[in-house]
């Protein structure tokens, strides 16, 4: 028996990746609560919220693998979608990793990247482009 066929494995499948990311919801809310006043608690927080943005997007992908083994007519259009929520998802770990290590540098007193923004102590620094 091929088990992709068997609808017990999908709802196994949907039932693992809805709890997965019920988890990382409160991990989420947890870090979005982390203090975040000085640079070293400031890369503390994005780092830790790039890592669930992180593993949020890798359970996205689970899901899109599965629904594209599905026959159903809805199959490829929730694919497609899951795989919107899954680029976006690695999109907002980007954004926290890069935020991460602007605050890194900022908190050893290196030049931060030239696209931080408000975040930038080139200033402080007497860095120039």
């Amino acid at each position: 028996m091929n088990t992709t066929d068997d609808p017990t494995t999908d709802n196994d499948t949907l039932a693992r990746v809805t709890a997965a990311l019920d988890v990382c919801k409160l991990d989420l809310r947890a870090a979005y609560a982390m203090p975040h006043r000085g640079d070293w608690e400031n890369v503390a927080r994005c780092a830790r919220l790039a890592l669930i943005c992180a593993r949020i997007a890798a359970w996205w992908g689970v899901l899109a693998r599965e629904t594209f083994r599905q026959n159903g007519p809805h199959a490829l259009l929730f694919g497609q979608a899951v795989i919107v929520a899954e680029h976006a998802e690695r999109g907002h770990a980007r954004f926290w990793r890069d935020s991460a290590a602007d605050w890194l540098a900022r908190a050893e007193r290196r030049p931060t990247s030239d696209a931080a923004g408000a975040l930038s102590n080139w200033a402080e620094l007497g860095v120039s482009a």
